[in-house]
C-alpha cells in the first residue's frame, strides 16, 4: 500500500513549503491485471507496468500495456485491475490513450470508468464503444495502451 500522509496540522498552524514537501506519498509499483469480459488476454512477451500513490483517500495511477509478439488478445471488453479499491459508481475516473505503432503512433483517446471497486475499463472518447481487441483499432505488437486514473479510495 502506498505511503499515506498522516501527520495532520492543528488548527491555526501554518502550512509551509517544508511541510508540503513531506506530504508527498511515495510512488509504489504495481502490475495491473489485464482482463476482458469474455476471454482474458495474456501478455506473453509484452509489457504491463504501473505505479500509484495514495494521499489520504485520493489515489493516482499511471500505467501501460504494450503487447508483444506472443501476446494473446483475448475477447470482449478490456479491463484492468486497480491497485486500491475505488469508491463510487460507474463514473469516469481517468484518461486513456491508445497509440497505434503501425501508424507512427497515431493516438486514440478515451476515458476510464470504474466497472467495480477493483476494475476499470476504457471507453472511446466519442462514446462509440469500449476498448477490445478490435476497438478502436485491431491491436497489434508494440501498440501502447496508456492510462492515468485519479479516484477516491474506499
Amino acid at each position: 500500500m502506498a505511503t499515506q500522509y498522516t501527520a495532520g496540522l492543528s488548527a491555526g498552524q501554518v502550512l509551509t513549503a517544508a511541510t508540503m514537501n513531506s506530504i508527498g506519498a511515495a510512488w509504489e509499483s504495481y502490475t495491473p491485471t489485464w482482463t476482458a469480459s469474455t476471454t482474458n488476454p495474456t501478455i506473453g512477451n509484452g509489457f504491463i507496468e504501473g505505479r500509484y500513490c495514495q494521499i489520504q483517500t485520493l489515489v493516482i495511477v499511471s500505467a501501460y500495456v504494450i503487447p508483444g509478439s506472443t501476446t494473446n488478445y483475448g475477447s470482449g471488453n478490456y479491463r484492468v485491475s486497480l491497485p486500491i479499491d475505488a469508491k463510487g459508481t460507474n463514473a469516469p475516473i481517468g484518461f486513456a490513450g491508445l497509440l497505434d505503432a503501425s501508424a507512427s503512433y497515431v493516438g486514440y483517446t478515451g476515458f476510464a470508468t470504474r466497472v467495480s471497486a477493483t476494475t476499470a475499463e476504457f471507453r472511446i472518447g466519442n462514446g462509440s464503444g469500449i476498448w477490445s481487441p478490435s476497438v478502436p483499432i485491431p491491436l497489434a505488437q508494440s501498440d501502447q495502451m496508456r492510462f492515468t486514473l485519479i479516484y477516491e479510495a474506499v
